[in-house]
C-alpha cells in the first residue's frame, strides 16, 4: 500500500511540475474576430460549451492556425523553392530577377526567368530582361571587321539595343565612338567651371579665375569642367551672319549647315562680329576625349569684329558654365543640337590636292576634300596653260610626284 501510494504522488509530481512555467489568463480568446489560443496557457474556467465550438462533451478538435511568412526580395535576386531566406538568392548568370513583393513559402523557385532566346547572356544580379544580351557581331555594324560589345534585349520582340564598338573596319572607313547624349550625361541644370584662352593678349584665361592649362593658346578655345560628369571642349567663332537669340524666352539660333559654306566670313575679318559655339569634343571622367560634331549656335553680338574676336570664346564658355536660367537655356540648345550616335565605322575624308588650278577655283565648288564611297567634287575651273588645251584631271597616288603626266 505504501508503494502504491509513493507512485501516486510521484506522478502527481510529475504533472503538475511543467505546470509552473504556464501563463494563466482570465480572457479567453475570440475566433471569430482572428483571436486564438496561445501555446503554454491556461485559460481560466474557459472550458464551456461557449468557448469550445458548441461542445460540451465527448471529443472537441483543436485546429493548429497559421499565417503566410511574406517575402520581399530586392531586384536581381529570387527566393528559392523551399527557402526560408528572408533576403532570397542572387539572380545567376543568364537569368533575370524583378524581385518579389509579398511572395509565400513554395517549393518551386520564384521571381526568377530565363533570358530570352538570342538574348541568353546576363551577368549575375540581373534585374530586367533589358540586362539579357548577345555578343556584337560585325555585321552588326557596317564596314567593321572586328567588334566588341552586346546587343541588349529591348524588352520586345524588336531588334536589340546596340552597345558595339568596331575595333577595325573595311578600307576606306575607320572607327568612331559613340556621340554621348550630353543633355543626358551632363544635363541643364547644374553649373560648371569654364576655361577659355582668349584674354585678348593670348594667355589662358579662365572664368573662375584659377590657373588652368586644360586647353591650348588657341584664341577661339574654350573648355568647360562639369566635375564628376566630365569635361566639354569647343571653339567660338566671329561671323558676318547676324544671328538671334531671345533673352525674354531663352530661345537661341542654331546653324544647321556647316560653318564653312553658310558662315563663310569668319574672325578677324572685317564686320564678323557675331559669336558662334561650336563643341569639339566631350571627355568623361577617366575617359579619353569623344569628337563631336554638330552645328554652331549664335551666343551675341558686339559692337565691332575686335570685341567679338577678344569675347567670344569667353562669352561661349560662360554661357555653358553657369547655372542661372540665360546659361541653361544657352546649355540646353548647345547640346539639344547634338543629338546622339551610336559607335560607327566612319567613312574617312580624303583631301584631294588639286593641280591646274587656284583655292578659289576649289573652294567655290567645296572640292577640296572628298568622303570615301561618295561624291568627288572637282574645281569650278582649270588654270588655263598657254599652247595646251585642259582635258581634265586624273589620280595620282601621293607617292607618285609627278602630277604632269
Amino acid at each position: 500500500m505504501t508503494q502504491k501510494i509513493f507512485l501516486t504522488s510521484a506522478l502527481a509530481m510529475g504533472f503538475v511540475a511543467p505546470a509552473m512555467a504556464i501563463t494563466d489568463s482570465n480572457s479567453f480568446p475570440n475566433a471569430s474576430q482572428g483571436e486564438y489560443m496561445q501555446a503554454d496557457t491556461r485559460y481560466i474556467n474557459a472550458a464551456t460549451s461557449t468557448n469550445m465550438d458548441g461542445v460540451y462533451e465527448g471529443t472537441v478538435n483543436a485546429v493548429a492556425q497559421y499565417t503566410d511568412v511574406l517575402y520581399n526580395i530586392v531586384a536581381g535576386r529570387y527566393l528559392e523553392g523551399e527557402s526560408e531566406a528572408t533576403n532570397g538568392t542572387e539572380c545567376p548568370a543568364g537569368s533575370w530577377c524583378p524581385g518579389l513583393t509579398n511572395a509565400t513559402y513554395s517549393a518551386n523557385d520564384q521571381g526568377i526567368n530565363t533570358c530570352p532566346n538570342g538574348y541568353t547572356n546576363s551577368v549575375a544580379g540581373s534585374s530586367a530582361n533589358t540586362d539579357c544580351y548577345r555578343t556584337c557581331a560585325t555585321t552588326d555594324i557596317t564596314h567593321a571587321t572586328a567588334i566588341t560589345g552586346n546587343v541588349y534585349f529591348n524588352g520586345t520582340n524588336g531588334d536589340g539595343v546596340k552597345a558595339c564598338t568596331p575595333t577595325a573596319c573595311d578600307n576606306g572607313y575607320h572607327p568612331k565612338s559613340a556621340t554621348p547624349n550630353l543633355t543626358t550625361v551632363i544635363g541643364t541644370s547644374e553649373a560648371g567651371t569654364g576655361y577659355t584662352s582668349n584674354d585678348s593678349t593670348g594667355s589662358d584665361y579662365d572664368t573662375d579665375g584659377m590657373s588652368n592649362s586644360v586647353i591650348s593658346g588657341d584664341s577661339m578655345a574654350f573648355a568647360v569642367d562639369y566635375g564628376n560628369k566630365g569635361m566639354i571642349k569647343g571653339h567660338g567663332r566671329c561671323s558676318t551672319r547676324a544671328g538671334a537669340n531671345d533673352t525674354w524666352t531663352n530661345t537661341y539660333n542654331v546653324i544647321q549647315d556647316n560653318f564653312v559654306t553658310d558662315l563663310t566670313n569668319q574672325t578677324g575679318q572685317s564686320g564678323a562680329q557675331y559669336c558662334y559655339c561650336h563643341l569639339d569634343s566631350y571627355t568623361p571622367v577617366s575617359g579619353s576625349a569623344i569628337a563631336l560634331s554638330g552645328p554652331w549656335v549664335f551666343a551675341s553680338g558686339y559692337g565691332d569684329a575686335g570685341d567679338c574676336a577678344d569675347l567670344c570664346a569667353i562669352n561661349c564658355a560662360l554661357n555653358l558654365r553657369n547655372g542661372d536660367s540665360r546659361g541653361l537655356a544657352f546649355r540646353a540648345a548647345v547640346f539639344g543640337s547634338l543629338g546622339a550616335s551610336p559607335a560607327m565605322c566612319e567613312a574617312n575624308t580624303i583631301t584631294i590636292n588639286w593641280n591646274g588650278t587656284t583655292e578659289t577655283e576649289i573652294n567655290a565648288n567645296n572640292a577640296g576634300t572628298a568622303t570615301y564611297g561618295s561624291d568627288i567634287r572637282t574645281p569650278r575651273s582649270a588654270t588655263p596653260v598657254p599652247g595646251k588645251t585642259f582635258t581634265g584631271w586624273r589620280f595620282v597616288a601621293p607617292e607618285q610626284t609627278n602630277l604632269s603626266d
